[in-house]
């Protein structure tokens, strides 16, 4: 009998002759077009990951990118469509109905930077169609690296607390790096009479602590933190 997945209510456990609802294989489609797809265009940068370069004999070179939320990538080099002679062509990476099942991705050119797509830069072509000039960089997006994580830590002491009182810092890493996403905060106090609030968490640098002394008497606060997130 299957059964579902805890958060999206997906069917697992499958076996031979189970019937599965229409609505359980949408849901899955459903799913993984909302929650990737949204993924790949809020978190990771759409432009040139590697490679598809502009060349001398008017085709890109192979590569990968996001384009339009898709993954795409070429092996070889492959033809641009459209290209006009006496101007300047811009290059743009485009999708098509294949780049979201199979990464592939159409390469063409229009008379300006801006369109759908990622621009690759421009190929500047004389009336009999001979390449003048090639500048992959103008207009392009390139240098796009995948997300890497990274941990920061450290500690510190506030001597002699006054009991019943309060006492607020910032603990800053900026030497060590910043965060472009930051992430969760483990911080640990020694002995149980501090009860903690961490503000300002959404820095990428920094972040607030704010310490009570719930002991009637003064107390050094000696403190461990660590912190994750993406740094790019």
């Amino acid at each position: 009998m299957p059964t579902q997945t805890e958060n999206y209510g997906l069917a697992v456990g499958v076996v031979t002759d189970d019937f599965i609802q229409p609505d359980h294989h949408n849901r899955l489609a459903l799913t993984l077009d909302q929650v990737v797809g949204n993924v790949v265009k809020q978190i990771l940068a759409a432009g040139i990951y590697d490679g598809w370069l502009i060349q001398e004999d008017k085709t890109v070179s192979s590569g990968g990118g996001i384009v339009s939320g898709c993954w795409c990538v070429t092996v070889s080099d492959q033809q641009i469509t459209g290209l006009q002679n006496g101007a300047v062509n811009y290059i743009l990476a485009q999708v098509n109905q294949q780049s979201a099942p199979q990464g592939s991705v159409d390469f063409v050119a229009q008379l300006s930077p801006e369109g759908d797509g990622v621009c690759l830069g421009s190929i500047e072509l004389d009336a009999q169609g001979d390449v003048i000039a090639i500048d992959n960089e103008t207009g392009a997006t390139r240098g796009c690296f995948p997300l890497k994580t990274d941990t920061f830590a450290g500690s510190g002491t506030i001597q002699a607390v006054p009991g019943g009182s309060e006492v607020s810092f910032v603990v800053s890493h900026t030497e060590a790096g910043s965060f472009a996403i930051p992430g969760a905060i483990d911080f640990e106090v020694t002995g149980e009479a501090f009860s903690i609030t961490l503000r300002q968490t959404h820095q990428s640098d920094c972040f607030e602590v704010v310490a009570v002394n719930e002991g009637s008497y003064p107390q050094d606060l000696c403190y461990t933190w660590q912190r994750q997130g993406i740094v790019r």
